[in-house]
């Protein structure tokens, strides 16, 4: 029998407010995650998947503003949580890898003390049992010697030992739930292999209920067991990997399918040519009627220009959300 949800975001919404415009950013987002899970968030750059992640954080810049929804972290309520509480959760039972190690770990303090300061925060150690507790992570992450690394720098190590650190401190407090945040991206093939690998192991041994967020669909069907497709900050197409790759109902997945290398279609055919997908996304406004995709999608119809996309089953028990109905 599978464990009940650990995290579940539910009708989550986010504006994004400037000087001349409001921009929608997300719109009415849900999902949840369970131990041992890992649930994967795919879609193109400025799709709302990090600025999602962040609102589960409680770390959205000041120009943003949730507007509805819940993000619920084993029945409370995070966007309704006091500061004070709210950081004795971040970090500890929910954690997450940013992008960028190089703009999340602080280019004056050592590894060791950067991961050190979080144990000892949240579970109260002293700092020479932290930073032992620092050298037994860099060990799981498989860093090599790790005792020195201890004493080290950022700037001294390389983009995928740094990217093993920000796995360590992700770690150190044993977290109920990890986001990571395109945790192998600027990384070479046999790094993200490693890295990738590593999040495995963790999960296996931890029983971390894990999303990740990627664009990258060849990632998503190595490592997740559901995957979650967005565009223009909504859900498009949500369910089981195998389903949504190789069984896509939605005309935006089956485009993002087609446009990789080596795409097998639904007949176990691989494509020739790639496809080429016309137009950009668009910039949403809070009060924008339709279908986002409308003005991209070869399926559309007079409908789709005007009214929200319904949701439909497929028969495979997947989810996606278009009016054509495809």
């Amino acid at each position: 029998m599978r464990e009940q949800e650990i995290l579940s975001v539910r009708d989550l919404s986010i504006q994004f407010r400037g000087f001349e415009r409001t921009v929608q950013a997300v719109s009415g987002l849900s999902f949840a995650v369970r131990a041992g899970e890992t649930l994967g968030i795919v879609g193109e750059s400025g799709c709302g998947k990090s600025v999602s992640s962040l609102a589960i954080m409680g770390l959205l810049a000041k120009t943003a503003r949730i507007t509805q929804g819940q993000v619920l972290f084993e029945g409370q309520d995070l966007l309704n949580m006091p500061e004070k509480r709210m950081r004795q959760i971040r970090g500890n039972q929910v954690s997450m890898i940013f992008q960028e190690p190089m703009t999340s770990l602080n280019p004056v303090f050592t590894i060791g003390v950067q991961i050190a300061e979080s144990i000892q925060l949240h579970q109260g150690k002293s700092r020479q049992q932290a930073l032992r507790d620092a050298q037994d992570l860099l060990e799981l992450v498989q860093v090599s010697d790790p005792a020195k690394r201890l004493t080290q720098y950022p700037h001294e190590l390389s983009g995928g030992m740094r990217q093993r650190v920000m796995i360590a401190m992700a770690l150190a407090c044993k977290p109920r739930v990890l986001i990571a945040d395109e945790p192998t991206t600027a990384l070479d093939v046999t790094i993200q292999a490693q890295i990738l690998q590593i999040l495995k192991d963790i999960q296996v041994e931890l029983g971390t209920a894990i999303v990740l967020i990627t664009h990258d669909l060849g990632v998503v069907a190595e490592t997740c067991d559901r995957v979650l497709v967005m565009y223009a900050g909504s859900m498009v197409e949500e369910g089981a990997v195998a389903d949504v790759l190789y069984r896509s109902r939605h005309p935006y997945t089956q485009a993002l399918i087609r446009s990789l290398p080596g795409f097998v279609d639904a007949q176990g055919e691989t494509g020739q040519r790639l496809a080429e997908l016309p137009g950009i996304v668009p910039i949403r406004s809070p009060d924008a009627q339709g279908c986002a995709f409308a003005s991209r999608c070869v399926a559309r119809i007079e409908q789709c220009e005007r009214e929200a996309p319904r949701m439909l089953t497929a028969e495979t028990g997947s989810r996606y959300w278009c009016r054509s109905g495809v």
